[in-house]
């Protein structure tokens, strides 16, 4: 009696583990090239640190795959986050992935836009 009981419960664990959904892939990593506005830009997808949202409570993690984003001709600067978050955006979904526009991004210089953990 105690085996039946047993070998019943290993059944329903296999059972209720076949119903659990599966982990969402992350975007495939990789430069795609995208256009803001009529403007070239490269993105740049891979793996990298979380990010972060900002929310009353504070920062919340944000987990997925980071995005860099440069464009093509002129260097980005501090004041064009909005088109590379545009870009960023269009890179990401292009390739399979969702992008979490809430996920904080910096200006990392040199003329590139990060943005860490948003695309998944």
């Amino acid at each position: 009696m105690r085996a039946a009981g047993i070998i019943g419960m290993v059944g329903a664990g296999v059972l209720g583990a076949c119903s659990a959904p599966a982990p969402e892939a992350a975007a495939p990593s990789g430069r795609i090239p995208v256009a803001v506005e009529g403007k070239a830009f490269l993105a740049e997808i891979g793996p990298g640190p979380d990010g972060v949202r900002f929310t009353p409570a504070g920062a919340v993690p944000v987990r997925g795959m980071s995005v860099a984003v440069r464009r093509a001709a002129v260097p980005l600067d501090y004041s064009e986050g909005r088109v590379a978050k545009e870009a960023a955006a269009l890179a990401c979904e292009g390739q399979g992935g969702r992008f979490d526009g809430s996920a904080h991004g910096k200006f990392a210089g040199a003329g590139v836009w990060e943005f860490a953990g948003a695309c998944a």
